[in-house]
């Protein structure tokens, strides 16, 4: 049996685990083995390991580390435990073309993608996507597990509970609160405090949905 002193998983075979995969290429050669953990009988075109072979792997490997790449919640639950019991540690995975302030403070698992800007004194914590083409402002607090698509601009000063999603060329004003578990809708212009779990929308007009996805 093949053994690794060092292994990155990459949870997820498609999309976003896709670029993590490509950036991780881009970015550093540090891991004996890299694969992408995809579902049973699923594809990747990079190296992977299924599911039901992820126990197996684990014996080969000393050092295991890890990101997930994908916005479904209740997975990201499943495999960030499954880890954990492992003894997989979280890194970090930032494009080369990202702006990440000196100031700014960063958890870990996060992913940050090409052109992404993270500004002066901003707080990020773990686990969370930053898709391309986004921006952090300054001083603004993110939590934990959210999903900012490509474009989203979230202003100064703005505080992000925890798994929230943003959609692409969603915009939020400065200085607003969002509490855990919302979601903006693509090209929605959001410029109130939101206090409950929701989903806005401006597509017909500006709407506040209760979020029934939690």
């Amino acid at each position: 049996m093949e053994q690794y002193k060092t292994a990155l998983y990459i949870i997820g075979g498609a999309s976003t685990a896709l670029e993590i995969r490509e950036t991780i290429d881009l970015v550093t050669n540090d891991f004996d083995c890299i694969v992408n953990v995809i579902e049973n009988g699923g594809f990747c075109r990079y190296s992977f390991v299924e599911d039901k072979d992820l126990n197996c792997h684990f014996e080969k490997v000393k050092q295991k580390f890890y990101i997930i790449g994908f916005s479904n919640q209740k997975l990201r639950k499943k495999y960030r435990a499954l880890m954990e019991q492992n003894a997989a540690v979280p890194i970090n995975v930032i494009h080369p073309t990202a702006f990440i302030s000196s100031s700014a403070l960063m958890g870990v698992g996060n992913f940050v993608s090409a052109y992404a800007v993270i500004s002066s004194e901003a707080i990020v914590g773990n686990h969370n996507l930053i898709n391309i083409a986004t921006t952090i402002g300054h001083n603004s607090v993110i939590g934990n597990d959210n999903i900012i698509n490509p474009g989203a601009k979230i202003s100064g000063c703005v505080k992000v509970g925890d798994r929230c999603l943003f959609g692409a060329n969603s915009f939020v004003y400065q200085g607003t609160h969002l509490c855990s578990d919302c979601a903006v809708d693509a090209m929605t212009y959001l410029n109130r405090n939101i206090e409950e779990p929701s989903i806005c929308t401006s597509n017909i007009g500006f709407k506040i949905y209760k979020n029934r996805m939690i």
